[in-house]
């Protein structure tokens, strides 16, 4: 009887190495959650952006189609843009309009700063006559 108490009492509780294995694994399972979460957020922001950017370029082609046809090369090589604020270093240009008599191609290229990084969004529309 002796040794069944021996027995009993060594086998309660868990050992250091047991509780260590434990905590390593909880700690793997609590970074693995963190990084997925922070990985969301930045995208998440980062297509937030992409959508802000969208709206901004639909917005100068609309400016855009008030111009009569004939008006559209010299609204667009004059154009200055009212002050976005909505994206970080946020600039709008036009890269390489194609006039013809009777279709105008334009492109409207929207670039900001995201995370110490140059992003571009452009949009491509047509105005016939």
């Amino acid at each position: 009887m002796a040794e069944e108490k021996i027995i009993k009492s060594r086998r309660r509780g868990f050992s250091l190495i047991e509780l260590m294995f434990g905590v390593v694994v909880l700690l793997v399972t609590i970074i693995a959650a963190l990084s997925s979460t922070i990985n969301s957020m930045f995208l998440n922001e980062s297509s937030r952006n992409i959508v802000t950017a969208a709206n901004d370029a639909q917005y100068v082609l609309e400016l855009i189609k008030t111009q009569s046809f004939g008006n559209i090369p010299a609204y667009v090589s004059g154009f200055s843009p009212t002050k976005f604020n909505n994206l970080s270093a946020e600039t709008v240009t036009f890269p390489g309009p194609v006039y013809t008599a009777n279709l105008d191609t334009i492109t409207v290229n929207i670039t900001w700063n995201e995370r110490n990084a140059a992003k571009t969004f452009s949009i491509t529309t047509r105005f016939a006559q």
